[in-house]
């Protein structure tokens, strides 16, 4: 089976649907999957792999409380089309497949290929999937299959687009044991760790910051924050007289150096997310998580026994909670313990093994109809 993978997003910008987009690409070609994946990227000169293929140029848009990097770039179609001609896909499976451009071109496109969408998006608006009606009800036609990230997502997705969801969650690459902390044991100061998007303000940052300053007003240098990606750097000034390291971008062995040094991931966005990858991620170490009681988070974090959920925006309430697991070492490290047997359920080779379930029932509906 050839398989044609799309993502709407720049690819040279680390994110969570191109980090799904690559995550699969690469479980399915071991699986032995004829796969190829495409988006726009902003980077200069070949991808390191072949199959990974680039087309258009990367423009900035609001997205769901997030700065966007898609391509709306019209001269692409002549390059999507050599692309649909080369490969000749048996399946096209598009992340986000109501954002334009790229995907818009490989649903028009499609010919015979059985085309599967990836729904991410949550939010608690609706204007964009509003805006785009028409548009996203042309998109939905042309898919064969539907695929949902979370229960959240396919509410969001469903509201104003009926039809058959599958949910489908994130997977996640995990890590060997040697990678993972056993002991966990609770020391001062107790290690956070922060992870995404540190100048978009939907992932709480700011909030975070607001509830570290009030730990160390009652008790200083029991704490101590690390933050992991970019934007980072704009709140040095906040973050001043904090004890607050602002890592920056780091690469995949740098990250799981990172986590394997924390003793909790704090994830404290406002709302706008579908699932919460980096929870996810955490959790695969060993890191229990205090997470915002979120509905993409809630819904599948709520009742597993590997951290807390704290109200939104409210930067007491997380320092209450980040206070009171410092205070609990023992069930802190029972969380800890759980941590992976809860990620294992969500490693590529599990979901990619439905994700191929999916295609061959979209494939035998393509050909059951010709």
């Amino acid at each position: 089976m050839r398989v044609l993978l799309t993502t709407p997003y720049d690819l040279a910008v680390p994110g969570g649907v191109n980090g799904h987009a690559l995550g699969l690409f690469e479980a399915l070609g071991k699986m032995g999957v004829d796969v190829r994946l495409l988006g726009p990227s902003s980077a200069e000169g070949e991808a390191k792999d072949d199959r990974i293929r680039t087309v258009g140029r990367v423009s900035v848009r609001a997205l769901n409380g997030a700065s966007s990097r898609v391509t709306l770039d019209w001269r692409i179609g002549a390059q999507v089309r050599e692309q649909l001609r080369e490969f000749h896909p048996d399946v096209i499976h598009l992340q986000e497949p109501f954002l334009p451009l790229l995907n818009t071109l490989c649903l028009a496109g499609a010919g015979r290929a059985a085309c599967v969408g990836t729904f991410h998006t949550y939010s608690e608006t609706s204007l964009g999937y509003l805006w785009a009606w028409p548009y996203c009800r042309w998109a939905g036609g042309r898919l064969d299959a539907r695929i949902a990230v979370s229960e959240a997502a396919r509410e969001f997705a469903a509201r104003y687009h009926p039809g058959a969801y599958q949910i489908i969650p994130n997977g996640i690459r995990l890590p060997g044991w040697d990678r993972r902390r056993a002991d966990r044991v609770l020391g001062r100061p107790v290690r956070l760790l922060f992870v995404g998007r540190a100048d978009e303000p939907r992932k709480g940052f700011g909030v975070l910051l607001g509830a570290l300053r009030r730990l160390e007003a009652s008790g200083p240098g029991d704490f101590e924050l690390t933050a992991v990606g970019p934007g980072s750097e704009e709140w040095r000034g906040r973050a001043e007289g904090l004890p607050v390291r602002l890592a920056g971008r780091l690469n995949e062995a740098e990250l799981a150096a990172e986590y394997g040094a924390a003793d909790l991931c704090v994830v404290p966005s406002l709302g706008g997310e579908s699932f919460g990858l980096v929870a996810l991620e955490a959790l695969a170490y060993g890191v229990p998580i205090v997470a915002s009681r979120i509905r993409g988070y809630a819904d599948w974090l709520a009742g597993a026994g590997v951290g807390r959920l704290v109200e939104p925006r409210d930067a007491d309430a997380l320092a209450e909670a980040l206070r009171a697991v410092a205070q609990a070492p023992v069930i802190h490290a029972a969380w800890a313990r759980r941590g992976p047997e809860v990620a294992a359920g969500y490693g590529w080779d599990v979901i990619a093994k439905r994700v191929m379930e999916v295609y061959a029932s979209a494939r035998s509906k393509v050909l059951g109809a010709g």
